[in-house]
């Protein structure tokens, strides 16, 4: 009796080393799991970042803030965009290591490529390209749309 009791203590003493000492094992996947949600920040940052300087620019060709102003703010607002864009690179770096990627994302020109030539396989038709810059083009399409050129 006194070595099943013994027995089943020793156990839960076990489980709950176990329970405690697991988030410090676990410490070094959390911070895999913290780069994306500050990569999402930094985005959005650099979206409101980026915004802010649009809106600024319009007060300015409205004549609602003075050339002083819109300088000065202009230079601020800059300054914070480049220190988001040095940042989300070396997020996008560490995040590449991480998920042991080697190539640099999807650009969207890539991915509108892509997109076409799916459509058209859909389709069944063969992809046409244009002859002067290389880019997908529809087959009842007289010009490039990326171009000009005439097909």
């Amino acid at each position: 009796m006194a070595l099943i009791s013994t027995f089943s203590l020793l156990v839960i003493f076990v489980l709950a080393a176990y329970i405690i000492i697991r988030p410090l094992l676990e410490e070094s996947n959390t911070r895999e799991s913290v780069l994306p949600g500050k990569y999402d920040s930094l985005l959005a940052e650099r979206e409101r970042l980026f915004s802010s300087i649009e809106d600024l620019d319009l007060e300015f060709d409205l004549q609602k803030i003075s050339s002083r102003e819109h300088t000065r703010s202009r230079d601020i607002l800059l300054k914070e965009a480049a220190e988001v864009l040095k940042q989300l690179d070396k997020v996008e770096t560490k995040l590449h290591k991480t998920r042991g990627l080697s190539a640099p994302p999807i650009v969207e020109e890539d991915l509108e490529k892509m997109i076409e030539a799916r459509r058209l396989k859909l389709k069944g038709e063969k992809p046409k390209f244009c002859s002067h810059c290389g880019k997908p083009v529809k087959s009842r399409d007289q010009y490039c749309t990326h171009c000009g050129e005439e097909l």
